[in-house]
């Protein structure tokens, strides 16, 4: 039985990411289908912001393009994130304000609000919002400024100023880049302002998963001993946790179940 285009093309884009580059008669001979087949599958994979074409080939997109396409994010690493949430649960408190940022990670946390509430949201995410907005359990104080459809959140000064003026119980976040003790973003503004969401925070918890340790970017943020916890799911490297943990970081490991892999693709 011949594969399903959109399943080969998810296995097309995951192969790309792992080598990084990859020639079109090379991709078909390993996918076992056309050439012609291929350039319409990168064609939507580009499309999608996958990868990028290049001539006779394609190559994985780079981390500022990838951290442009909130879309993308939401389809990637879904179960680790499930596990990174869960075990973020364990450390957050009834009642409590919490602050979340924009990274899809911290979306699979909304499901488990529930076990939060009556509880205050602080975000810039406007799929958090419309999930806060539903439940009167939840008081919300949605973060405004310019609105950025390729991220789906608030952006701009307005949301670092209105952080400076408020204070979390806790603050639950991710970041695009984790290389020895820097974390790192492709973008300047977006780093400045993930450097207010901690600062926000009495208590601060740093999501990553296992891919965050494979990039590189060029905008610091700050050092990762900002953060009270740091939770990595248990495919991150022994190197790194133990780089950590050497420098004081307290570092848990969040393992991936059978059901956060079989569970449903959509995050919320």
């Amino acid at each position: 039985m011949a594969e399903l285009p959109l399943r080969r093309r998810e296995r097309i884009a995951r192969y790309i990411q792992e080598v990084g580059a990859a020639r079109t008669e090379d991709l078909a001979e390993r996918f076992e289908v056309s050439a012609m087949t291929i350039h319409r599958d990168l064609d939507a994979l580009e499309a999608e912001g996958w990868l990028e074409r290049t001539r006779g080939g394609a190559r994985t997109g780079g981390l500022r393009l990838h951290e442009r396409n909130v879309v993308l994010r939401m389809r990637q690493q879904v179960a680790q994130k499930r596990a990174l949430a869960r075990a973020a649960l364990g450390h957050l408190d009834p009642g409590s304000t919490l602050a979340l940022d924009d990274s899809t990670t911290t979306l699979a946390l909304l499901p488990h609000l529930a076990a939060l509430k009556p509880m205050t949201l602080i975000t810039n995410f406007l799929p958090a919002i419309r999930y806060a907005t539903d439940d009167p359990d939840i008081d919300l104080f949605g973060l405004g400024g310019q609105y950025d459809r390729s991220l789906d959140s608030f952006d701009g000064p307005a949301v670092i100023d209105q952080l400076q003026l408020l204070s979390a119980d806790a603050v639950v976040m991710s970041v695009a880049s984790v290389h020895k003790q820097w974390l790192l973003h492709p973008s300047a503004e977006t780093a400045r302002r993930k450097r207010a969401f901690i600062e926000s925070g009495v208590k601060r918890i740093l999501l990553v998963d296992s891919t965050k340790f494979a990039h590189r970017a060029s905008h610091r943020l700050g050092e990762i001993d900002l953060f009270d916890l740091v939770i990595v799911d248990d495919a991150v490297g022994e190197e790194h946790i133990e780089f950590l943990r050497k420098r004081g970081v307290s570092v848990e490991i969040a393992s991936v179940t059978t059901e956060d892999i079989t569970a449903d693709s959509q995050l919320v």
